[in-house]
């Protein structure tokens, strides 16, 4: 949340000075209609995930070509004497792109944590006893209907030790850790492979699929990642190569020898409730069974 109130901030700021360009330096005369080509290429990248998805250089190159269409169309100077304007038009959109770039994907993460924190929260929560009353009223109804078995199971938690806090903390703590590291590193892979690359969430990992790579490319590219993220995120990355045909032919292949791996990982969590679990009548069953 610190990095994306950093970008909304530079964002702001950017195009605060340059708006303001020529009222702080007047012997810059930027031409009128690149503060309008400026605002479509922020609100370009802002509205739209396939630009932000395309290579950033090619997206660079065609909103320069439109800048130089706009020069040409509306009879501004293209010569060697307006070179420094026109390098600073240029620069300017680029930083415009940029900018907003970088704020749109720091959105689309926050939107992705939320959505799923929001997910794990419906999974792990149990309605309450009033919002189910008509299910438990059906399922009685059918029970003495039919004459069929229904039970009643009551699951009291026990009292909450300092260890158990001490590992539900570590435990949530550890969780939000993979979500943040796995969210870098899908930025450092953003930036780092090739637009026809793919790159998918299982589990705990990211598998990537490299289209026209040797295992030499993806080792080279590996290590380049490794570097990359390291330098970045300050945390190492074990990567490993399958060429298809030699090492794996299908994708559940692949897939086992991830699960494989992860299990080799796994220890068993700690127990954080002592549940009890009785067969029982409870003051709102019993309500609910009288009527």
């Amino acid at each position: 949340m610190k990095t994306h109130r950093i970008w909304t901030i530079a964002t702001l700021i950017w195009f605060f000075a340059l708006f303001n360009v020529e009222r702080l330096l007047p012997q810059i005369d930027i031409a009128s209609f690149v503060y309008g080509l400026a605002a479509v290429v922020g609100v370009s990248m802002l509205a739209s995930p396939l630009l932000r998805r395309h290579n950033f250089g090619i997206v660079a190159a065609g909103f320069s070509a439109v800048w130089l269409i706009g020069k040409c169309i509306l009879g501004y100077r293209l010569d060697l004497e307006a070179l420094p304007i026109a390098l600073l038009e240029v620069s300017s959109l680029i930083v415009s792109q940029y900018l907003c770039l970088e704020f749109a994907r720091h959105t689309d993460e926050f939107e992705l944590t939320s959505r799923q924190m929001l997910d794990v929260l419906k999974a792990t929560s149990v309605p309450t006893v009033q919002e189910c009353e008509p299910a438990f009223l059906e399922e009685i109804r059918r029970a003495r209907r039919h004459e069929r078995p229904l039970t009643f199971v009551a699951l009291t938690p026990g009292t909450v030790t300092s260890d158990a806090l001490a590992a539900l903390a570590q435990t949530v703590t550890e969780s939000l850790s993979k979500e943040l590291i796995l969210g870098g590193i899908s930025r450092v892979l953003q930036k780092e492979t090739k637009s026809h690359d793919l790159a998918v969430r299982v589990g705990d990992q990211i598998l990537m699929l490299l289209p026209e790579t040797d295992v030499a490319q993806a080792s080279a590219m590996c290590k380049r990642l490794q570097i990359t993220v390291a330098e970045r995120l300050q945390i190492p990355v074990n990567t490993e190569a399958f060429a298809f045909g030699a090492d794996e032919l299908t994708l559940t292949g692949i897939l086992d020898r991830l699960g494989r791996q992860k299990s080799d990982l796994q220890t068993p969590a700690p127990e954080i409730f002592e549940l009890r679990l009785k067969e029982t009548t409870t003051p709102e069953v019993s309500r609910l069974s009288a009527s």
